[in-house]
């Protein structure tokens, strides 16, 4: 009875002892995990970060702006902004004269370079 209880003891301590170096499973999946978590945020910054310089390009390349108010040929519409602006009238007189958006003025104007 005493060599049994023993031999529990031994039994015990060995597995105890046997603990400390087996594998843990739960922390290979936490670090597995925590590596996958970085990795998808690092995946998203570099996607947010690319957003923000499509918004950007986006917002800087803009159209030239078309006039519905007046029907008149794109040559002449420059050439009348010019003479406008010749005459010291500011962009925005100019595009008070011409019925037109001050963005449209400065493409007109923006054609004779």
């Amino acid at each position: 009875m005493e060599w049994l209880i023993l031999v529990f003891i031994l039994i015990s301590i060995l597995l105890f002892g046997l603990s400390f170096f087996a594998k843990d499973k739960q922390k290979e999946m936490k670090e597995e995990l925590d590596h996958l978590s970085l990795q998808v945020m690092g995946d998203l910054y570099q996607v947010k970060k690319r957003l923000r310089v499509v918004e950007e390009e986006m917002l800087t390349v803009s159209d030239p702006p078309t006039s519905s108010t007046r029907p008149q040929a794109n040559d002449e519409l420059v050439k009348e902004a010019y003479q406008l602006f010749q005459q010291n009238n500011s962009i925005e007189e100019t595009a008070e004269t011409m019925e037109l958006k001050k963005d449209e003025v400065k493409y007109l104007l923006a054609q004779l370079n």
